[in-house]
């Protein structure tokens, strides 16, 4: 046998960018670890004794080299890029170490800001997978891949956007050497059978289950669409041979008056979105209330992240176990795999990956952003669209409704902002796909007409419109000061109620009717006044004075002027006629 295959029959096969290890470096491998999770980046660590810095000095791991690592089987344990390398001297014997990282370590680099609109998830998915030179393969995802999203907003990494992105979903990813793969947790048929008896397979195994857990959650949202509630019970799709051992903690049957947990901090679009939400919340509480570990006598390439082990031998706790987290181990002693099967949720490498980033789903707090579209053609004709411009020219909002006061069926106040308008933007629960425009704001560039304010004090208040038409209310502390007006822009048309006046104005040759069923009194644009209704009385406490160059009197049907005393003179000719016959009667009558 030579010492090649003497080698590949007990330690793992490495080949950098296409062609395997030298067999003499091989041999100085002090040690390898192998880690895979469920949505988390592959990692390898490789610990050479590099005795005369051949590794170190001659470049073979250079930064970005495709490294492969096998099984001596020929089953891929991971294949990436180096991404890291360290060199160390103890006591005189130096080691190099070299980190690989599999092809999902380029999701995390660099955070984006953008928009996706009128796209499934599977789409995004794919998206992504394409910009980063990944295939995306979906083995059997959730139902809710397919759906379309009229908004998502990226604000992270695609690393952490995609996590997001299947956690609410309720799906897992990874990565299989070049194809980002999602799917659905299932305990699927075993991938291999390991346990204790006369022929073990396993040196250790533990397993831990707790019941102190939600077996129900429900989730409530609002669907203004519909105007309506939505809610969703939650289901554990946890199938398969579970181990009799910790099933009744998985279902916590036995605390069903402490299980029920309602949530309103999932925000959900509409029913179905809900149902997701719920179904999702169970299926992590579920997974997280089993923890277990084994570790094997030799290595198991089969075991990968996503795939069902069965223990067999192990009393009580034999059954099958979903694994979320593999590591292969190789050091001079042999070759084993320790897996655990547990929660769902990244827990490990994340810190070393990738700093904190904000979530692309959640958004807390308020933003700036300036109005792009009014009116939803397939909504509201009162929503608008703003781009968020402290984070990019091209990052627009979904069509968000605005806040107004006294909304209601057929009533409320309707100030709509305008395009171009600056305005503060919240977020409905904090999920980014619901914005809220709380207000408008003025800047150094658009200002008010008038503030109402003299010497820090507010003396009047006004709502002026885009072209300039103005209501004030007049708050000041003298008479004067204080009153309600409607000004037409130019300020020629003018009603003022004040407390020392009431005012109408219009500018000459402007009409001014004011109406009360058939009955007016007409201002004419030539200046003539009409006064008309059924009866007209006019009475003063002293006089009443009526001049003019002509004036005429008609009646249809009597005229009558009566008084203590009643004068009818001329300055110069005086007339009396009558049609018919006319009497003039008196105590005594002086013709002269």
């Amino acid at each position: 046998m030579t010492v090649a295959l003497r080698i590949n029959r007990i330690a793992p096969v490495i080949e950098v960018n296409g062609s395997p290890l030298a067999a003499n470096r091989l041999q100085s491998l002090i040690d390898l670890r192998v880690s895979r999770a469920l949505r988390l980046p592959g990692r390898a660590v490789l610990r050479f004794d590099d005795a005369g810095h051949t590794l170190a000095a001659g470049g073979v791991f250079g930064i970005g080299a495709q490294v492969t690592i096998k099984a001596g089987t020929g089953t891929v344990l991971l294949a990436g890029e180096v991404t890291g390398v360290e060199f160390t001297m103890d006591r005189g014997q130096p080691e190099f170490t070299v980190v690989v990282d599999d092809l999902a370590y380029k999701l995390t680099l660099g955070a984006k800001i953008r928009t996706f609109a009128a796209i499934t998830y599977g789409e995004v998915i794919a998206q992504v997978c394409r910009e980063q030179g990944l295939s995306y393969e979906n083995r059997g995802g959730t139902d809710a891949l397919a759906v379309q999203q009229d908004y998502l907003m990226q604000s992270d990494t695609d690393f952490g956007f995609l996590t997001e992105i299947a956690d609410r979903t309720g799906n897992d990813w990874w990565v299989s050497e070049s194809t980002l793969v999602v799917a659905a947790p299932a305990d699927g048929q075993p991938v291999a059978s390991l346990g204790f008896g006369d022929d073990p397979t396993l040196v250790g195994f533990s397993v831990k289950a707790s019941a102190l857990h939600p077996a129900e959650p429900v989730v409530h949202g609002w669907w203004p669409q519909t105007k309506q509630a939505v809610t969703a019970n939650g289901r554990s799709t946890r199938s398969g041979d579970v181990a009799s051992l910790v099933q009744p903690f998985v279902a916590a049957s036995d605390l069903a008056d402490r299980a029920r947990t309602v949530t309103a901090t999932e925000v959900p679009l509409d029913q179905s979105d809900a149902e997701v939400l719920a179904n999702r919340l169970a299926g992590r509480w579920t997974a997280g209330a089993v923890t277990a570990k084994a570790t094997s006598r030799e290595v198991e390439p089969a075991i990968v992240p996503g795939s069902t082990v069965a223990i067999t031998g192990a009393g009580p706790a034999s059954g099958t176990y979903h694994v979320t987290e593999v590591e292969h181990v190789y050091n001079r002693r042999g070759f084993a795999t320790r897996f655990t099967a547990g929660d769902r949720r990244p827990s490990s490498l994340v810190d070393a990956l990738a700093a904190e980033a904000p979530s692309s789903f959640r958004r807390q707090g308020i933003v700036i952003g300036v109005v792009t579209k009014v009116g939803n053609p397939n909504g509201s004709p009162g929503e608008v669209t703003v781009a968020y411009k402290a984070a990019g020219d091209q990052l627009e909002s979904n069509w968000a409704r605005v806040v107004t006061f006294g909304a209601g069926s057929g009533r409320g106040a309707t100030f709509i902002p305008e395009i171009n308008d600056e305005v503060i933007v919240g977020f409905e629960g904090g999920d980014v796909r619901r914005p809220v425009v709380l207000g408008g704001v003025y800047n150094g560039q658009d200002v008010p007409a008038e503030f109402g304010v003299t010497n820090s004090k507010v003396d009047k208040r006004r709502i002026t419109s885009r072209a300039g038409h103005f209501l004030e209310f007049g708050d000041g502390d003298a008479a004067p000061d204080q009153h309600i007006s409607f000004t037409l822009a130019g300020a020629e048309h003018q009603l003022v109620l004040g407390k020392e006046k009431f005012e109408a104005t219009v500018p000459a040759g402007k009409p001014m009717t004011i109406k009360s069923g058939n009955s007016s009194i007409a201002i004419g644009s030539d200046g003539s006044i009409t006064i008309q209704g059924k009866k007209i009385t006019l009475k003063a406490d002293t006089d009443v004075e009526v001049s003019g160059v002509n004036i005429t009197q008609k009646a249809s049907v009597k005229a009558e002027t009566s008084g203590t005393q009643v004068a009818i003179k001329a300055s110069a000719t005086n007339e009396v006629s009558a049609g018919g016959a006319m009497t003039i009667k008196g105590a005594m009558v002086a013709v002269n």
